[in-house]
């Protein structure tokens, strides 16, 4: 070997392994980016390496997955019962949400039950014979100071104003003239508490009044026969004792006493929905969507109401034009406010006093506004 041939032999040595070595690193480079390329789908769907569940679970691709699906808000009972009194304080929300649909679009199917008073819907919602009941407060009240589990969930209305004395005229001008006379009302019912609260603001002589304790329809017949001088009562059957002759002396919030006429409280009344707290607990969606349903109808009452009159009318078996008359005495809706909750306590206090109940109910039981705060938070503007 030549001298020239044994300086070249080192650079020939080198070149070829740095051939090698360049042609290793190509055939890696196109190995990989063969494998990247060929699933474009899987590598999408981040399958190209397998994770562990462990790494799934932490890792910050999982964090920016897709959302959680929404809460299930489907009614837990979509058949319903809800009973109320047959009369355009207790029923209207009600009526209203069956006959346009409002009950249908929360995928309830509704039946109504019409009863004679608020203390006959409160007995039914204790023997949970229906599943929600619209009453006046204090069957509620009087129910719930004697144990039963009946809870409030929202106000249907405020109906003081309707709570009115009819008086016979040719016996009774004012108020002082209801001594040693016959007043009926019905017992259990804001009827009765109004008589009470009569008696005192007027300092009446109780003892020479003879109460009669009456059911609502045998109230007007009583009075048209003489038998009762006068008689406390609710719309529209305070308008039917001033058709056959009656005087209305004065409302829960109004007085028509000769020479003394003008707003004055004597009392608060409100329309509540309520059921029975095992029904409640067990059924929080359906509970909401009959809140929202309800909604509608006070909504649907202060834009159209001729039509709500007609609804109403229908469905309770009474003349339109007299439910034209008293559904503006009433103010329908569905919040729970510290005027609501003050009077309750008024109510009750006035229940302890007169021995209807025998302890004040605990209004943070008795009021459960957790489930029109989630349909409605401004509607609850009421801390217990």
């Amino acid at each position: 070997m030549n001298s020239f041939e044994q300086s070249l032999k080192p650079s020939f040595k080198f070149a070829a392994s740095a051939f090698l070595i360049l042609l290793l690193v190509f055939i890696a480079a196109c190995g990989s980016s063969s494998g990247s390329n060929s699933s474009p789908a899987k590598e999408s769907a981040g399958s190209s390496a397998p994770v562990s569940p462990q790494a799934s679970a932490s890792s910050p691709e999982a964090s920016a997955s897709p959302a959680a699906a929404a809460p299930d808000t489907t009614p837990e009972t979509k058949e319903l019962s809800i009973g109320s009194g047959r009369d355009p304080q207790l029923s209207p929300l009600i009526v209203i949400a069956q006959e346009e649909g409002y009950f249908a679009a929360e995928g309830l199917t509704v039946k109504l039950e019409l009863f004679a008073s608020g203390t006959d819907v409160t007995a039914a919602l204790a023997s949970k014979s229906i599943q929600f009941g619209a009453s006046g407060d204090i069957p509620f009240l009087i129910a719930s100071g004697a144990g039963a589990p009946i809870e409030t969930v929202a106000q249907q209305a405020d109906i003081s104003g309707v709570q009115t004395l009819i008086v016979n005229p040719d016996k009774i001008k004012k108020p002082e003239d209801l001594n040693g006379k016959k007043i009926a009302y019905v017992p259990g019912t804001v009827t009765e508490a109004l008589f009470l609260k009569v008696v005192e603001q007027y300092k009446l002589d109780a003892q020479s009044i003879t109460s009669v304790k009456s059911g609502p329809a045998e109230l007007l017949p009583a009075f048209q026969n003489g038998n009762v001088d006068a008689f406390i009562i609710w719309q529209p059957l305070a308008l039917k004792g001033e058709r056959v002759g009656g005087v209305k002396l004065l409302t829960a919030k109004q007085s028509f006493v000769p020479g003394q006429e003008g707003p004055q409280k004597l009392i608060g009344s409100y329309g509540l929905l309520g059921g029975h707290r095992d029904f409640l607990d067990a059924n929080p969606n359906t509970v909401k969507a009959v809140l929202r349903a309800l909604g509608q109808s006070a909504e649907f009452i202060r834009a159209n109401p001729d039509r709500a009159a007609a609804h109403v009318g229908k469905a309770i078996g009474l003349e339109e034009e007299l439910v034209k008359q008293v559904l503006p005495l009433n103010v329908y809706a569905l919040d729970i406010t510290p005027e609501l909750a003050a009077t309750l306590e008024e109510i009750s206090q006035f229940l302890l006093d007169n021995g209807k109940i025998k302890a004040l109910p605990n209004l943070q039981e008795f009021i459960d506004s957790s489930y029109l705060q989630e349909v409605d938070g401004a509607a609850v503007t009421w801390t217990p």
